[in-house]
């Protein structure tokens, strides 16, 4: 027997923890180039199953090989190599044969245009139809089998159960619950009537809704999505019924609205609000030159009740300053009801979006674009702070100057935070995507006093921030750290700033 085919049999006899050695083995063959038909087809699946990315475009070329010789099977092989290819390069898959998972559900990764149904089938492959149907018919099996188990997948908060709900129920249910949710011990089910081609209940539960019909008509209205969540009872999550297009994105690519709001039981008390109509302080908005930025930059202020320059009160300063409405709105109450301490909001907005890329991520996040970075930290802890001085009288004081964002921003409020530790006295960082660097210098007797709050339901933000709390718990530095049941929703932070305001300066 030549070298690759005693190589390949070994692999297919091997046990798992061996093959990824053969595997390389068998990549640094000389013959292999030469391989021809069956063991060409062998040697392809071997390396694209275990060989890693670097091995996919070899395997293609054997799978191409074989498959112009005639040996069945091979076509599917080449088009998966194909289709990791372009995954890989940032690219949308040509067949359709890469399927990936989220939140438990089997997904089939973005696919072009490029490749026909009938080239698919040269290639023995389904229809982009047949495999959705399959994958949908899969994800029900799943589905069902989590709602018998009556648990979570290993390492999963949240996944899809399906109880093949009927109509008559659904529509009692909605009777009882008209803004379209409600909770069944740790399952919360969404259901709404809509024309729309898909539905989504966004921002938290990105898993589509399922069309349930009365087995007479498959084309009806209504639709419903059934989730198992840890701790729900502890859960507030925002959500609003989003429109799909035909291929399952968003209608037009915008996510909607986010009218309604489940609270559990024990969930955290909700924070009065007053209206904007309603607010007993001030909010301005300014437009702020800055040499460092080269432009000009809007920045949103509030003063509470009865400010005056000369009180030198607390200032926190902020970024994100286009969303910060509804902050304000749940920190006038808690000034007014002195739950909250009087202070100053300076919330400078995020750069315009543009067609620079991801600007908002550059100025806020160091190692995208260091000049950029740069020139918006001193955009942010010398022009704005001198400004906000001079014209509220806030405290230049460090233990009364405190730097506030989330998810990218709470990026930011740490990164100021430890880069200009002598100027601010907190830290509150919510949601943050990046985890401490292990190289960080990180002094906890000089550091600010850290806020931290992110939800088990978001994911990398969540794991990113926890990561922060254990590297402070180590660091012996000071520090909170909020764990909440909600997604990368609006709903945590908005509740938890106040908190950490009372925490700082109360």
């Amino acid at each position: 027997m030549d070298e690759v085919g005693d190589l390949l049999t070994r692999i297919e006899m091997a046990e798992p923890a061996e093959v990824p050695m053969l595997v390389q083995l068998l990549a640094r063959t000389p013959e292999l180039q030469q391989a021809q038909g069956a063991n060409a087809l062998r040697a392809a699946r071997a390396l694209s199953v275990h060989g890693g990315p670097q091995l996919f475009s070899i395997a293609g070329e054997l799978a191409a090989r074989a498959h112009r010789e005639g040996v069945p099977g091979a076509g599917a092989v080449f088009a998966e190599c194909a289709d990791k290819m372009s995954l890989l390069s940032g690219r949308p898959q040509q067949f359709g044969t890469v399927v990936t998972t989220h939140l438990g559900d089997l997904v089939l990764a973005p696919t072009d245009d490029s490749v026909d149904d009938e080239s698919r089938s040269r290639m023995g492959l389904p229809t982009l139809t047949q495999r959705r149907t399959e994958i949908d018919r899969r994800n029900r099996e799943l589905a069902r089998e989590r709602a018998a188990d009556g648990g979570l997948p290993p390492g999963q908060r949240m996944c899809r159960v399906w109880r093949d709900p009927s109509p008559e129920f659904l529509n009692a249910q909605l009777a009882a619950h008209p803004e379209g949710c409600w909770a069944d011990g740790d399952e919360l089910t969404f259901a709404c009537h809509s024309d729309a081609a898909g539905l989504l209940p966004g921002p938290v539960i990105e898993l589509p809704m399922w069309r349930v019909g009365d087995g007479k008509d498959s084309d009806g209205d209504l639709w419903a999505l059934s989730v198992r969540i840890e701790r729900l009872p502890e859960a507030v999550i925002g959500y609003g019924f989003w429109p799909l297009d035909s291929g399952g994105g968003l209608l037009g690519g915008q996510r909607g609205p986010v009218p309604h709001r489940f609270r559990g039981p024990e969930a955290p008390a909700e924070l009065p609000s007053h209206p904007d109509d309603e607010l007993r302080g001030v909010t301005q908005t300014h437009t702020v030159d800055s040499t460092s930025l080269r432009t000009k930059r809007t920045v949103t202020v509030y003063l509470p009740p009865e400010h005056a320059p000369t009180e030198r009160l607390p200032v926190l300063y902020a970024t994100d300053g286009g969303m910060i409405g509804p902050y304000i709105r749940r920190l006038d109450a808690g000034i007014t009801n002195e739950t909250v301490p009087r202070f100053v909001l300076v919330a400078a907005h995020s750069a315009p979006m543009g067609g620079y890329g991801n600007e908002r991520a550059m100025e806020y996040l160091p190692g995208f674009d260091n000049d950029r970075f740069d020139r918006h930290q001193r955009f942010f802890v010398e022009e704005l702070s001198a400004w906000a001085e001079q014209s509220f009288g806030v405290s230049s004081d460090r233990s009364q100057r405190g730097v506030f964002g989330a998810s990218d921003g709470g990026g930011h409020a740490l990164a100021v935070g430890h880069m200009h530790r002598d100027k601010y006295g907190h830290a509150m960082a919510y949601s943050t995507g990046m985890p401490p660097n292990e190289q960080m210098n990180w002094n906890a007797a000089e550091a600010p006093f850290v806020h931290l709050c992110a939800g088990t339901l978001e994911g990398g933000f969540h794991q990113a921030t926890e990561a922060w709390a254990a590297w402070l718990h180590f660091a012996k530095s000071p520090h909170d750290w909020t764990e909440r049941v909600c997604g990368h929703d609006l709903i945590q932070w908005i509740e938890e700033l106040p908190r950490a305001v009372t925490r700082a300066w109360g």
